[in-house]
């Protein structure tokens, strides 16, 4: 049988596949919560949880929920590529390029086969898009 808080991860990836993004969040922050109140904030349940939330977080524009998620899976696990390319996104949307730039060049100082071949292509136009607007920004503030 699955314990509650599995119970609640399933309800939101129903939920997410139905694009029913709000409902989605509600599920798996009471997977997190339950998880957190039992001391298994970093297992590997609340990790998916957290991945989840923040790509419900991106489709509904919430950066802030994107970055917070995203830096919780982080914590944990520093290589992943997902949660690295999602926060630059969030960065970006944000206006915080330099944290986003710091993010891209984590992924593309990787193994090419870890981070594939369309994480390596978005995150080097991002690495262009976001070098320019730095530049622009620097030179408006002359």
């Amino acid at each position: 049988a699955l314990s509650p808080d599995e119970v609640h991860k399933e309800r939101g990836d129903d939920a997410y596949k139905n694009a029913q993004f709000e409902g989605a969040i509600d599920h798996y922050t009471k997977c997190i919560e339950g998880l957190k109140r039992r001391g298994e904030g970093q297992s590997d349940l609340a990790m998916k949880a957290h991945s989840n939330r923040a790509a419900c977080y991106k489709q509904i524009s919430n950066f802030d929920g994107v970055i917070e998620d995203c830096t919780a899976v982080l914590e944990v696990d520093p290589e992943n590529v997902k949660a690295l390319v999602r926060r630059a996104q969030a960065f970006e949307g944000v206006e915080r390029y330099r944290f986003a730039l710091q993010d891209i060049k984590t992924v593309l100082s990787m193994p090419r086969e870890k981070v594939g071949k369309p994480n390596v292509d978005m995150c080097n136009m991002m690495q262009h898009r976001l070098n320019r607007t730095v530049q622009q920004l620097k030179a408006g503030n002359c």
